[in-house]
């Protein structure tokens, strides 16, 4: 901005100096009159007042630096007009020539004759006024003539054209532009040319005529303008285009304006070499034109041919836009794969818009047309590179938005220099940290802040409501070479227009977080690995053999996290070592593996910086105090996999953050060293397994607070001692048994003691100075007179607090004084309600004395009774013995007592099933009700457990012999089976000597007597008890005949464990 301030003072200076180069004439000389006299004699009139000179035939004034001439006699005699100051170097602004009445009056001439009378150098304007006609010159130089000239229509006149013709010719040859011009449209004077009128005007570029009907004009007419480049007829009458036949003119044209009232026909253009561009309202087509086709008050205009002889492509749309001064070549969407052939204009540049389609590649450079090119728009295609050899020669701009390309070769690099506009949004860039000109390239393209003009005016809004240096004035409003508008301004000159670059640091940071916070930045650089653009003024580069992400961030003044991508798919390393970062994070950082934010102003650690990936973590040398337990859960739960470091910050060591302390202490030892001795409240050093920090209750007083707590810990060790303060000991869930010495170090210092959920069982010292002891959930019955007498004195001087609750207290009356000391310091006892008798549950504090010491009366009465409840409870059980004891088994209750223990437990089945092959359907149930019941007997019978071919009497035999027991279904079919009854007799004499009963003998109902059998088992049937099937406690009578499950589980495992 400055250096813009310093050319617009230089160029004031330059041009200031130019103008006073000459001097302006003040004053027309004293002595005019007397040279006026000299000349013409003394019999003349002449007088000289206040810059005012009368004579007889004019009055001659100057005002200003303009000298108006005023002809007083309407007859022209002689020229007697004389220097008006005795120097040559002066100038004037204009001369004004009036009273001339007659168009072929002498005095009608040009103004270098008027300024050889008056000895004048140079003047702006040299105005003459005639009755029909204004004349007007333009930069009129004595020697050279003037540069322009004009001739005004005020009425039509015959004479005009003689007046016009005349003074042409006498006009310098130097002169560059002559207008003729009529503005009344009312009417339409003719104007007729004369052929010669233009002889020796070689200098002479342009010519109009307006609002004439212009006759006279041929090819001779110009065949001396050899320079005349522009030719305008505006809202003239022409008739006769013939003159358009002068080769002069057909060499030298290169703009035709025809505004006329007859259809144009273009064919008459045909030869003309140079021209490039006819401006004309009504024209019959020609399509061998390479000049532009224009009508009035339009901006596009129709194109042709170009000069290379190749037509507007085919399905593209060409038209020359006047204002941008360039032919756009329009192929926007035509799904064209290959750029054609392209035309090159007459003049100017060519935009070639190729926006949409599906080209993959761009040309070669070699393209007829295409290297001429000064501005491509080849975005949303399928472009996946480029080249230097298919850009065209000198882009001034480029624009490859969304595409598919993700890197630039040096050389395309170095080309884009040049290129005053690229525009690449939507390509994603990969950018390797070993690729340096890539990374300087895209970090100087992003100091050109380009914001949409839409968002413009919010973001300073909100720029300027925060108070920051407004920023407006540095930019400027821009419409590239298509359709965008936004408005630039580059970084480097607003940082030197602040007088401190810290301050435009933070201004710069705050726009652009505004810029992100409302979507304005115009043609982001988006990077393929974070899908996002590299945080401002970060740079960002993938390590090449590794693949990682590289975001770097250091040493930038920075104050607010960088703004990144809440989904980062890659190896993401970011650095912000060296800033200013203070505030709590609201940036989600979830994808991040390895965070360095050393050296900033961190005094809270957020949980949604650490991502699930995290591997290495550094806050070193910031502000913390210390770390939220969520943090800490999170560095935990990732022990072996996340490294931290943590050193330098100053950390507090409160003991409202003993979850990070025992983390810090456990990572970083010396730290946590540090932290204890910036307290200087002990210069001991904690024990190995504890946490030792500060409790503030107030202001006033400071304790020392010990924590071993699970350690699972068997003693307490040497404590340190306070320098000051107190000390509480915190040793609850370990396993200590034994009550500590009162020759511990440190121990004498305790004023709050936690032992709870511990193995104590007595307490043998206490300090002398505790003021809480809390032994609950301990193995305590009672408390021995020492510790009662102890804690009654400090709880009377002192208001001690004491928890009991979860001990085994005995209440007897043997432990009376303890109901006592209970019941008495109630209001010193945490929850005392809760503090209960073991076994019985009741509360201690609603225990009486009569409860547990009654009288000599009252014991003997309950001996009494329960003498005789006892002699009750034999009785029955002997008269009902074994339903209670069935009872008992079944409900596992006093296994102990029902149940017997077996003899036989090695045998290989709990019970031999005999039954007829008739009776095979009822084998069932039993199966169902033994085998896959709660018990889980094993039985052994012939369907399952007999291998075929082997003798009978055999597996009868061996399967009796290896059974517990045996279970005889006795239906009418098993008495009438010979294989059934000697089943029954091999199973009776294989258990006639057992000492317990193996035989158990079911009968079903429809065995009505005995009388099949022969007389041994008769004789077992009347003298021994058997089962009925159809009783209703059959399957528990059962169960309970079976061997008994303590034994037989232990058997069954055993021979599992064989198998």
């Amino acid at each position: 901005m400055s250096s813009q301030i310093i050319f617009l003072f230089l160029l004031i200076f330059i041009q200031h100096s130019r103008i006073h180069c000459s001097k302006q004439l003040e004053n027309i000389r004293k002595d005019y009159c007397e040279i006026y006299f000299r000349e013409l004699g003394e019999n003349r009139s002449c007088s000289i007042t206040d810059n005012i000179v009368t004579t007889e035939d004019y009055q001659m004034s100057l005002a200003i630096s303009t000298l108006q001439i005023n002809w007083k006699n309407p007859v022209f005699h002689r020229w007697n007009i004389y220097k008006i100051s005795n120097e040559t170097d002066y100038e004037l602004v204009k001369i004004i020539v009036r009273g001339i009445r007659s168009e072929v009056d002498m005095r009608i001439s040009p103004g270098v004759h008027y300024l050889g009378l008056l000895g004048i150098r140079q003047i702006g304007d040299y105005n003459i006024y005639l009755p029909s006609l204004v004349i007007t010159e333009t930069d009129v130089h004595y020697a050279n003539g003037p540069q322009n000239v004009t001739f005004k229509y005020v009425y039509d006149s015959p004479l005009n054209s003689m007046v016009i013709n005349n003074y042409i010719r006498k006009a310098m040859n130097n002169t560059k532009q002559i207008e003729i011009n009529n503005t009344n449209t009312l009417e339409i004077p003719t104007l007729t040319m004369e052929e010669n009128v233009f002889h020796g005007k070689n200098n002479m570029s342009g010519v109009t005529f307006t609002g004439l009907n212009v006759e006279g004009l041929t090819a001779k007419t110009f065949e001396n303008l050899t320079s005349l480049s522009r030719l305008i007829f505006d809202n003239v009458v022409l008739k006769d285009f013939s003159f358009l036949r002068s080769s002069t003119l057909q060499e030298s044209l290169t703009y035709c304006f025809m505004n006329v009232a007859n259809v144009v026909d273009l064919k008459n253009f045909d030869k003309f070499t140079n021209l490039e561009t006819i401006e004309v309202n009504r024209y019959k087509s020609f399509e061998n034109l390479t000049a532009f086709i224009c009508e009035p008050n339009k901006r596009d205009c129709k194109f042709t041919l170009g000069i290379n002889k190749v037509a507007c492509p085919f399905q593209c749309n060409c038209t020359y836009d006047r204002e941008e001064s360039r032919l756009e070549i329009d192929c926007l969407q035509k799904n064209l794969t290959n750029i054609p052939l392209l035309p090159v204009p007459k003049k100017d540049h060519s935009l070639l818009v190729f926006h949409g389609n599906l080209l993959t590649e761009l040309p070669y450079n070699s393209l007829e047309g295409y290297k001429n090119i000064k501005s491509l728009d080849v975005s949303h295609n399928q472009l996946t590179s480029l080249s230097v050899s298919q850009l065209p020669e000198s882009l001034s701009y480029l624009d490859i938005r969304h595409n598919n390309i993700t890197t630039l070769s040096p050389e395309v690099v170095e080309y884009l220099h040049s290129v005053n506009t690229f525009n690449q949004f939507g390509n994603q860039w990969i950018i390797y940290c070993d690729e340096h000109y890539l990374q300087d390239f895209f970090r100087n393209k992003s100091k050109l802040l380009r914001i949409n003009k839409y968002q413009f005016k919010f973001i300073m809004n909100y720029m300027d409501a925060k108070f920051y240096p407004s920023l407006r004035e540095f930019f400027v409003q821009y419409t590239d070479a298509y359709i965008y508008n936004y408005l630039q301004a580059n970084e480097d000159e607003m940082i030197r227009a602040y007088d401190s670059s810290y301050k435009y640091l933070k201004t710069m940071e705050i726009l652009n977080l505004f810029i992100r916070m409302f979507s304005g930045e115009f043609d982001e650089i988006i990077l393929h690995h974070l899908n996002a653009p590299c945080p401002y003024r970060c740079s960002c580069c993938v390590e090449r053999q590794t693949g990682e992400l590289i975001i770097n961030c250091r040493n930038l003044t920075l104050q607010f996290y960088p703004r990144l991508p809440y989904s980062i798919p890659y190896n993401t390393t970011l650095y912000l070592d060296a800033n200013e970062i203070n505030y709590p994070s609201s940036a989600n950082y979830t994808e991040i593996q390895k965070l360095h934010m050393s050296q900033n102003l961190l005094t809270e650690m957020s949980l949604t910086l650490l991502s699930n990936n995290l591997t290495y973590l550094d806050v070193r040398n910031n502000r913390l105090n210390y770390l939220d337990d969520d943090v800490v859960a999170f560095l935990e739960n990732r022990e072996n996999i996340t490294k931290i470091e943590l050193s330098g910050n100053p950390w507090e060591c409160n003991c409202t953050k003993k979850t990070f302390l025992s983390y810090l202490r456990k990572h970083e030892p010396m730290e946590y060293e540090t932290a204890l001795r910036r307290v200087n409240i002990t210069q001991d050093k904690c024990p190995a397994d504890c946490i030792c920090c500060v409790y503030t209750s107030n202001s006033e007083s400071l304790t020392l607070m010990i924590d071993c707590s699970g350690k699972d810990l068997h003693e307490i060790p040497p404590l340190p001692t306070p320098t000051h303060g107190q000390t509480t000991l915190i040793f609850e869930r370990n396993n200590l048994e034994k009550w500590p010495s009162s020759l511990l170090p440190g121990y004498s210092s305790v004023t709050r003691l936690y032992l709870a959920n511990n193995r104590l069982s007595d307490i043998d010292h206490l300090p002398e100075k505790l003021i809480h002891l809390d032994i609950s959930n301990n193995n305590f019955a009672t408390l021995n007179g020492r510790a009662q007498g102890f804690l009654q004195k400090r709880m009377n001087s002192s208001q001690m607090k004491l928890s009991l609750l979860g001990n085994p207290w005995t209440c007897s009356c043997k432990e009376k004084d303890f109901l006592v000391f209970v019941k008495a310091q109630a209001r010193n006892i945490a929850n005392p309600s809760a503090v209960q008798c073991s076994g019985t549950g009741r509360s201690l504090i609603e225990i009486e004395q009569t409860d547990i010491c009654p009288s000599v009366h009252i014991y003997f009465t309950s001996l009494a009774v329960s003498l005789l409840i006892l002699a009750l409870s034999l009785n029955v059980f002997v008269c009902f013995r074994r339903p209670i004891m069935i009872w008992f088994y079944e409900h596992e209750i006093c296994l102990s007592l029902a149940a017997r223990r077996e003899l036989d437990e090695e045998k290989k089945f709990d019970a031999f099933l005999s039954f007829t092959h008739k009776d095979e359907e009822l084998v069932e149930e039993f199966v169902d009700r033994l085998e896959n019941g709660k018990h889980k007997f094993r039985l052994c019978f012939y369907l399952r457990d007999w291998l075929v071919g082997e003798c009978i009497p055999d597996c009868i035999n061996r399967s009796v012999q290896g059974s517990r027991r045996i279970i005889i279904l006795m239906t009418k079919n098993f008495l009438q089976s010979t294989w059934g009854r000697l089943e029954f007799r091999l199973a009776l004499h294989a258990t006639s000597k057992d000492r317990c009963k193996r035989l158990i003998v079911v009968v079903y109902p429809d065995v009505e007597n005995f009388d099949d059998l022969d007389s041994e088992l008769k004789a077992y049937m009347v003298l021994n008890t058997y089962l009925e099937r159809n009783h209703p406690n059959f399957w528990n009578k059962l169960m309970y005949s079976m061997p008994h499950a303590r034994h037989s589980k232990r058997r069954r495992s055993d021979a599992e464990t064989e198998v």
